[in-house]
């Protein structure tokens, strides 16, 4: 068995400032499977209201700021990259949407200490950010809990154990053929993936949705959860519009919820 991957904050600011464009358009070049943008939206939609205060944490380049700038909601974006702060204003601005933002700000998912307890009426952390803090995800959703009123929402999601597995081009006998069977058992059984097997990205977790789903029920009630991402990257010769509407429809299913290449999840903090 290999050496559990640890967390490392500053390996992931520099990663992050290097990937830089790429984490905008990977939506657009297949590098995310484009409905899978559409899934999240939805939940945005469902539960932040006009003149909500939101911290958008792991904001990236922006693209859930504008949304959230869409619909009327005040946001404070968070990242640990500089770089892709920096992206975050431009492309803000681009989308008319600099109005929205309160400010900006460089910090961990695992020390929102900069905000009181209580401060936002609800906090999105959507794409990778719970699964690159590999076993430290329960202090993140902790960080993310406190932040948010008794009664608001937390949004998060984490990449998918199944849906990545199910996705992988050639399949197991492909994983087995570049990693071995005894990581392909290793990865599966725990969900973690060094560096080494993701080609210089970096380690992470991958989840199944009921370890995501009582992760964040010891901050209260989970009262929203869908597949993301069920279609394959970079699917073509069908029309974006219809593969949105079948993300939507076939990824609440609760048996699709594993089977996306992630999984959102939304908590209704307790008091």
């Amino acid at each position: 068995m290999s050496t559990a991957p640890t967390w490392d904050a500053g390996a992931a600011a520099a990663f992050y400032d290097a990937y830089g464009e790429r984490e905008w358009t990977r939506f657009e070049d297949g590098t995310t499977p484009s409905s899978s943008l559409a899934a999240h939206v939805a939940e945005l939609r469902r539960f932040v209201r006009a003149a909500d205060r939101v911290p958008d944490v792991g904001c990236g380049p922006g693209r859930f700021t504008i949304e959230l700038a869409r619909l009327g909601a005040r946001v404070v974006a968070a990242d640990i990259s500089p770089g892709q702060i920096a992206l975050h204003e431009r492309y803000v601005r681009q989308a008319a949407a600099e109005d929205a933002v309160e400010r900006r700000l460089v910090c961990d998912v695992l020390d929102l200490s900069a905000f009181p307890a209580g401060a936002f009426d609800a906090t999105v952390c959507f794409g990778g950010a719970l699964s690159y803090v590999l076993d430290e995800a329960p202090r993140a959703v902790a960080e993310l809990a406190r932040v948010t009123r008794p009664g608001g929402h937390v949004l998060v999601s984490v990449m998918s154990l199944v849906g990545t597995t199910l996705a992988a081009p050639g399949g197991v006998p492909a994983l087995v053929g570049l990693f071995g069977a005894p990581v392909v058992r290793e990865v599966t059984t725990t969900g973690r993936i060094g560096s080494e097997h993701m080609n210089g990205h970096l380690a992470l977790r991958m989840f199944r949705a009921r370890e995501i789903v009582a992760l964040l029920e010891q901050h209260g009630r989970v009262v929203a959860t869908r597949a993301a991402g069920i279609f394959r990257r970079g699917e073509t010769g069908c029309d974006r519009a219809l593969l949105d509407e079948l993300e939507l429809d076939l990824g609440a299913e609760p048996g699709a919820l594993d089977l996306g290449r992630h999984i959102v999840a939304v908590l209704e903090v307790g008091a």
